[in-house]
């Protein structure tokens, strides 16, 4: 009787165990965290869960007319992007194989075409497919996607490519990615000790102090998830980023929308249940559920909103650069107040380093954009040299301290305005300008007050004797 035939793992061809792969995953992960790949394979599993949910329309950044007409649109940026993002990846599995596994595997591919099979359209694949190893997972996966690459590359030259297209490629992706079970494995398995670990003290400490054992498990896995989450925005931040990689950021920030998503429902579905709707933990949670998607909405559906097509490199940036720091700013400002829903001594600071820093840095801005307007209204009201005088003054400090503070994008709008007030020599010219400036002023500012470090947090200046401030501030 023939003996039927076994891979590498000493199993029979198509039997996985899990316990095996659980073992063999372990042993790797510990081999690439003493290699000091750890970056390169949480950045790897990150892109490969960007193309399983970038191809999902529902964490794309469409409007409600697009979504309604997806057949009629051309989607040869968004392969595009995907193309770049295939190009990184395959860098990546490079560099988390070890140098002597990734010459093996050129000296392996170079014997197996030398020596091809006529039956066999590529021997080196086929021996690859028959292993059940991490390194040969990526070594398939590698090869699999310099393939995609190639067709990908000849495939965005067509002016216009379907929907039916464009799915069809996210199909493909994910049966390779999916093809070797222990990368299956890694993206199943989302906590993983090399990644997600919670070395901040302050919060070890309240989660160590949690009485009840379920909120403790829950409270865990929330701060876990927003910890995770804050590491994806890192891989979106402009300041890290290169001006030609910022479009394909599209793909982290479809990922970091359907992870939050989960985790909002499980906070909905889990962590409420049992809790006294009186508690301060469930009005917390529930918050949660009702204000985080009011940030994601805002990213999505106006910051990120057709950027795939986008082709100007700074207005591509001042969005990157917004909705990356809104949902820094959510996410952080989350952590900071589940925290000091168990210990209220708690400091942002000892969370976040740049936490503290960053409000005092709202606080400052708000207060000279007060400031900036006041000094504005009362040249509108008194129309002389002295008033123009300290107007000009204001805004000439507002612009050497503040604006660094402003968001990217309201940087030129406010320089205009300068430029413009410092030329003007008309006092009535300059009273139509001041106006317009006010108008502008005033719609920073609610920018501003709205930003989620800066809620419950009283202004320090007055506003009585500014019509218009005290309902914004």
């Amino acid at each position: 009787m023939a003996r039927e035939p076994k891979d590498e793992g000493g199993r029979a061809s198509g039997e996985v165990r899990p316990d095996f792969l659980r073992g063999q995953l372990r042993q790797w992960m510990d081999q690439v965290g003493a290699a000091g790949k750890t970056a390169e394979l949480f950045e790897l599993e990150m892109w490969l869960q960007s193309f399983e949910r970038f191809f999902r329309i529902k964490h794309q950044p469409l409007s409600e007319k697009e979504i309604k007409q997806l057949a009629l649109r051309n989607w040869s940026e968004e392969l595009r992007l995907v193309d770049g993002v295939i190009e990184r990846v395959i860098h990546l599995c490079t560099a988390v194989l070890t140098e002597e596994q990734v010459n093996q595997s050129n000296f392996d591919k170079y014997v197996e075409g030398y020596l091809k099979k006529d039956e066999v359209v590529d021997p080196y694949i086929e021996r690859l497919l028959r292993q059940a190893t991490p390194e040969a997972g990526l070594s398939l996966l590698r090869e699999a996607f310099e393939d995609i690459h190639l067709i990908l590359t000849d495939l965005v030259r067509i002016s216009r490519i379907p929907y039916t297209t464009f799915t069809a490629v996210g199909k493909i992706l994910y049966r390779e990615v999916r093809r070797s079970h222990l990368l299956a494995l890694l993206l199943d398995r989302k906590f993983k000790p090399i990644h997600d670990r919670i070395t901040n003290p302050a919060i070890r400490d309240v989660i160590g102090a949690i009485p009840v054992p379920l909120q403790r498990r829950q409270a865990a896995k929330v701060f876990l998830e927003f910890f995770r989450l804050l590491h994806y925005l890192e891989y979106t931040d402009p300041e890290r980023v290169g001006e030609q990689d910022l479009r394909g950021t599209v793909l982290i920030f479809s990922l970091i929308t359907s992870e939050t998503r989960l985790l909002l429902s499980f906070v909905e579905k889990r962590a409420l249940r049992g809790l006294d709707p009186q508690a301060a933990l469930y009005e917390l949670y529930d918050s949660f559920v009702y204000c985080v998607p009011l940030e994601l909405k805002k990213v999505l559906n106006t910051e990120l909103l057709d950027i795939s097509v986008a082709r100007q490199a700074d207005s591509v940036r001042t969005r990157v650069e917004n909705s990356h720091g809104i949902l820094k700013d959510c996410f952080q400002q989350s952590v900071v107040q589940l925290a000091q829903a168990f210990d209220p001594t708690v400091d942002g600071s000892e969370i976040f380093p740049d936490f503290t820093a960053k409000r005092e840095q709202s606080v400052l801005l708000r207060q000279g954009l007060v400031r900036l307007i006041k000094a504005l209204r009362a040249f509108e009201n008194r129309r002389d040299e002295g008033s123009a005088i300290r107007m000009k003054e204001e805004i000439s400090a507002f612009y050497d301290h503040n604006i660094k503070y402003l968001m990217y994008r309201d940087w030129s709008g406010f320089e205009l305005f300068f430029i413009e007030i410092l030329k003007c020599g008309s006092l009535p010219a300059l009273q139509q300008i001041a106006h317009r400036f006010d108008t502008f002023l005033m719609t920073l500012l609610r920018e501003v007050q709205k930003r989620s470090i800066l809620q419950n947090l009283p202004a320090t200046d007055p506003t009585d004797d500014v019509p218009g401030l005290e309902a914004v501030v």
